[in-house]
């Protein structure tokens, strides 16, 4: 068992925004597409039956100037989804662990960790911050997690 080198890794990713930066040794950097603020509350239970997701409000990117090609998520405290530009498709024996870009860490975002199997059916890859307090600016195609493949 060990880890893809990221070149390896592109045979399984799309949505690169830019290679030569998101590509490192042994990883690849994921980046922003899309930000919901979690407004409601989701339900679980044992059997499933009763699963119901969280609901969320899409929010839009502001241009700080009519020139400039991206946007910013100005984002107050509380939970976000953050859904990446890139996804996925694992062939079997090849798992991916997904996690906060330490950029995103030193930011201040609180995220969970993923992992990946060819048996999860999700084509949208995303991932659930929490910002403090004091808020966290971001900018659309930012690279905000990081992505290790590992083969069994």
């Amino acid at each position: 068992m060990g880890f893809l080198s990221s070149k390896q890794s592109m045979d399984f990713i799309s949505g690169i925004i830019h290679a030569d930066t998101q590509r490192h040794a042994d990883r690849i950097d994921l980046t922003v597409s899309k930000v919901h603020r979690i407004t409601g509350a989701g339900s679980l239970d044992f059997g499933g039956s009763e699963f119901k997701p969280a609901t969320s409000e899409k929010l839009n990117p502001e241009k700080q100037k009519p020139e400039d090609d991206y946007g910013w998520w100005k984002l107050g405290q509380g939970p976000y989804k953050i859904t990446f530009n890139e996804s996925l498709d694992l062939p079997e024996g090849v798992f991916g662990i997904i996690v906060p870009h330490v950029h995103a860490r030193e930011a201040g975002l609180i995220a969970n960790s993923i992992i990946f199997s060819s048996d999860d059916t999700e084509k949208s890859l995303f991932m659930n911050v929490t910002v403090s307090e004091a808020g966290c600016n971001i900018k659309e195609n930012a690279r905000i997690a990081t992505i290790y493949l590992l083969e069994s």
